[in-house]
């Protein structure tokens, strides 16, 4: 019999992905449990990347990505933000997620402690187990509007923290940091030496105020941007991301995306480089497409009387579920089988997730609608 090492055998399964093979397997459920765009890939990009691929030189490519992309990248770094880069500071990754993968992987070692948002996307955590680390949690509560505590993150850091990761806007909670709260993260960050993580996946999606993307407060020596074509451009399936590294840890960081994964797809990097160049409407099309998806989703849930958090961005609407007093991820299986509505249970995204559950937005106008509109009929049925 094979021997599971213990920190493997003690991983749990995704409560996202339990809920999503769940509802695969029903004929008429509604999908509001995973956060990938109801839109196909664009057109635009599906059209250009034709003659690339009947060529047929379809091929590996350097670890850190095709140079061509790579200087694309960096020209709209600096066209959208002002922001300067080299290219040799930009990393393409099969996927954002990947990202943090391969920088817990270069730079933490046994003994060492990450700083997570919780609730927070879980495979942050569990990455940052199977680094060997320990993850520490910074909680974004409802009383506090969902924004971090930086009293209680000092009294929880300690001498071995060496990370603290930000994501904003927030999966699940939709929350948009503003300002004065990215200021703080990089005082804690300068005063306690710790390396920044700026997930930014959903930086195109803010409804309310604005992005404040991180390299406006963290020096470039301390801070790695992640960005994501999956959800900015509805390129899930191609998986491809990229990140902003300090020209110091470039080496090292590409040493281990070289041992885990050799090179992002070559043809997925092509589908990147030519997403850059969509037109500027066909994004905000998307982005105000489930904008409206929020509103609708929030004056619905408003009008049935359920407690939530309008998003800010992002592509989730984070509900509270403690009246119909069950376990989230009870509750979403009980909604599932009763209403055929698949929703993501709360404490998928830690323990503070307890009793609530995420709906995503980025959805179908009318799923939206039949999704809230079932949910709503659980709820009379099952309170009376």
């Amino acid at each position: 019999m094979v021997n599971i090492p213990e920190h493997v055998n003690c991983l749990p399964r995704s409560g996202i992905r339990e809920l999503m093979g769940l509802a695969l397997c029903m004929e008429d459920a509604v999908h509001l449990e995973i956060g990938e765009p109801h839109f196909p890939t664009p057109s635009f990009v599906l059209d250009r990347l034709e003659p690339f691929y009947r060529l047929g030189e379809i091929k590996y490519t350097p670890t850190v990505g095709i140079p061509s992309l790579r200087e694309k990248i960096a020209y709209t770094l600096d066209k959208e933000k002002g922001w300067k880069v080299d290219p040799s500071r930009i990393m393409i990754l099969p996927g954002s997620l990947f990202g943090t993968v391969v920088v817990f992987q270069a730079l933490l070692s046994g003994g060492d402690e990450v700083l997570i948002p919780e609730p927070g996307f879980t495979n942050h955590l569990h990455q940052v187990e199977l680094s060997g680390a320990t993850p520490l949690r910074y909680h974004l509560l409802s009383e506090n509007s969902f924004l971090p505590d930086f009293t209680r993150i000092e009294e929880t850091l300690t001498s071995s923290t060496k990370i603290i990761l930000v994501n904003s806007p927030s999966n699940p909670l939709g929350v948009v940091f503003p300002e004065e709260t990215m200021k703080n993260f990089a005082r804690l960050a300068e005063k306690h030496n710790l390396v920044v993580i700026s997930d930014e996946a959903y930086e195109k999606y803010v409804y309310e105020g604005k992005h404040n993307e991180m390299f406006r407060y963290v020096p470039p020596e301390r801070l790695v941007s992640i960005f994501s074509f999956s959800k900015t451009y509805a390129l899930t399936g191609w998986r491809v991301g990229y990140m902003v590294v300090p020209e110091e840890l470039s080496c090292h960081l590409m040493k281990v995306e070289e041992y885990l994964i050799a090179c992002t797809a070559h043809i997925s990097q092509k589908a990147a480089e030519i997403a850059l160049d969509m037109p500027d409407g066909d994004l905000s099309a998307m982005v105000e497409c489930y904008k409206g998806n929020r509103d609708i989703a929030c004056r619905l849930l408003e009008e049935a009387g359920f407690t939530f958090f309008p998003p800010q961005g992002g592509y989730y609407v984070w509900i509270d579920i403690r009246e119909f007093g069950m376990p989230s991820l009870e509750f979403c299986k009980t909604l599932l089988k009763e209403s055929c509505v698949a929703l993501a249970p709360g404490d998928a995204f830690g323990e503070s997730g307890e009793g609530f559950a995420r709906i995503s937005i980025c959805r179908r106008r009318e799923e939206i609608e039949e999704g809230i509109h079932r949910l709503v009929e659980f709820r009379k049925e099952f309170l009376g």
